[in-house]
């Protein structure tokens, strides 16, 4: 209603003529001459359509302006063929699909061949733990080639197998080895003497019947069902974890391996307790249709069996080379003066980093140098304690007794405040031995600084040098007498040795002189040599000038 009285009261507004007709405006004579006139006049409808778009405009105005308002530079749309870089890849430019390879955790990017072997750079780029054969291409003279090889499987798992008679290998071929039961398919990774170092540090006798076998080079048909069991780990992997999930089982499962010949599966599991999972074999079984075995590791080796990157922007150390882990223990975060902070010191296994052992010796020698750790030390002006080293800088931090400043001392410099301590001797305070650190920024722009001076003073000593050796030579050269023979002693210099001295040596000269003095003493210097050819001296440039030069 409220609408409807709304357009009525416009309509009269539009149309105030129209309502009221004038007094002196004739009446119509004829229906023709009414029907003309209708034609002109809108209708009610028309009339109502015509506000409703009046009104959506001066709507659409009010908004613009209130937006204009409230956001100066106005909303940004981006325009309808926009890409979004960091979702969209660009039409201009190639397109290149990465495919995860299923040989990537074997030590090979493609899908390899039978009897061509893998050739180094995919093993050496792609395995975890990869070897080098350092004696590869070398044979020991006099004695026959040793009999076993070390092949690699899936991420770090490798074992040794010993070769049948009259069977070469070479690192990178496709082998059929003795599996428990059938064959599996793995990679030879070492060979020769190098294979018989490597066994000597596992502790596997090369000389035991226990030794499982090598069988053949890998055929055709054996690669082929070796790549069907491939295919199916990534599903069994996601299929035992939600079984073990439903049994509510207390583990983890990190990883499975299918065998060469697609009748045994190896599920590598992580668990805090001990797990009953003989209701999981059983389903596994019924679900997969192969033997299942069951393998417990622990948290860092199964870091180094799935991988990833650490802190540090590089590839986990115990997935790529290291393969003997070694106790880490809080000590050695002590050694080094590392903060003990839990989250910062701990791996991606959630135990101490493998790292803090590989500077842990260097920390340890250094530390012979300085003296005691917490060994307070006496000043008049109170007890100092100590807070902290720098090992490398040679620093200790030390603070008066219920005060947080520190002050950063030298090493030396506490171990003969302790020899006077001893003594019965004490220092007036602590702020005479402090010395001032700078930052690292600083420090490195100061080392540049000196090196750059040090270039720039090692230039003027060469061009010194240089222009020495040219007044020594250009007049030794050309010294001769009237009767056309070389003067006697020609190597023995002329003038006064003051005046022989390097350029380094002698004082500056002054460079303040005006204009007219530099004139007068360029109209002066030929009545000196006038005055020196009367005085009877030869006509020798060189020596007049020596002369002008004493005097």
């Amino acid at each position: 209603m409220k609408e409807q009285k709304d357009t009525e009261k416009e309509l009269e507004n539009l149309q105030p003529e129209t309502a009221q007709e004038p007094q002196d405006a004739p009446e119509p004579t004829s229906a023709a001459d009414s029907g003309d006139g209708d034609e002109d006049v809108a209708t009610a409808e028309e009339m109502e359509a015509f506000i409703r778009d009046r009104r959506e405009k001066e709507r659409e105005k009010k908004e613009k302006q209130n937006d204009d308002k409230t956001d100066v530079f106005g909303e940004f749309v981006a325009p309808e063929n926009s890409i979004d870089p960091y979702l969209d890849p660009d039409p201009t430019l190639p397109w290149v699909k990465y495919d995860e390879s299923l040989f990537l955790s074997r030590g090979c990017r493609n899908c390899p061949r039978s009897y061509e072997p893998v050739s180094n750079i995919e093993t050496h780029s792609c395995s975890k733990v990869t070897s080098t054969n350092w004696m590869s291409g070398i044979r020991q003279p006099g004695g026959t080639p040793f009999d076993c090889v070390e092949v690699r499987f899936k991420n770090n798992r490798k074992d040794f197998y010993r070769l049948p008679d009259g069977l070469e290998v070479t690192e990178g071929d496709i082998v059929a080895v003795e599996g428990m039961p059938g064959h599996d398919i793995g990679i030879v990774s070492l060979t020769g003497e190098v294979c018989r170092i490597q066994m000597k540090k596992h502790r596997v006798d090369p000389n035991s019947e226990s030794l499982k076998k090598l069988f053949r080079r890998a055929k055709t048909p054996d690669i082929e069902r070796w790549v069907e069991s491939l295919k199916n780990e990534h599903n069994a992997l996601l299929k035992t974890r939600q079984i073990a999930q439903r049994l509510n089982l207390e583990m983890k499962v990190n990883d499975v391996e299918y065998q060469g010949d697609n009748s045994k599966a190896i599920f590598y599991y992580t668990a805090d307790d001990r797990v009953d999972f003989r209701q999981l074999i059983k389903v596994l079984a019924e679900e997969f249709h192969v033997r299942i075995e069951m393998k417990q590791i622990g948290v860092r080796q199964e870091a180094g069996k799935v991988g990833g990157l650490g802190t540090c922007g590089r590839e986990l150390c115990c997935s790529t080379w290291l393969t003997n882990f070694k106790s880490v223990t809080t000590s050695a975060a002590k050694i080094q003066q590392i903060l003990p902070n839990p989250q910062k010191l701990a791996g991606q296994c959630g135990k101490l980093k493998c790292c803090l052992n590989f500077e842990c010796e260097v920390y340890a020698d250094a530390l012979k140098k300085f003296p005691p750790a917490n060994t307070p030390i006496r000043f008049q002006k109170g007890l100092a304690l100590y807070k902290k080293t720098d090992v490398f800088r040679g620093i200790m931090w030390y603070a008066y007794e219920g005060e947080s400043e520190l002050y950063a001392i030298p090493a030396e410099s506490v171990k003969k405040i302790i020899e006077m301590n001893h003594n019965q001797e004490y220092p007036e305070k602590l702020e005479d031995f402090q010395v001032e650190l700078m930052s690292t920024a600083a420090l490195a722009q100061e080392t540049n600084a000196a090196e750059f001076e040090r270039e720039l003073r090692r230039m003027s000593d060469d061009s010194g040098d240089n222009g020495v050796a040219k007044e020594e030579e250009s007049p030794k050269t050309d010294r001769h007498d009237r009767k056309g023979g070389a003067r006697k002693g020609g190597d023995r210099p002329r003038g006064n040795e003051k005046n022989d001295r390097p350029r380094n040596d002698q004082k500056p000269r002054r460079a303040d002189h005006t204009r007219e003095e530099q004139r007068q003493r360029l109209n002066d210097q030929p009545q000196r040599v006038n005055n020196n050819r009367h005085s009877g001296a030869r006509n020798n440039p060189r020596r007049s000038g020596n002369k002008d030069k004493r005097e």
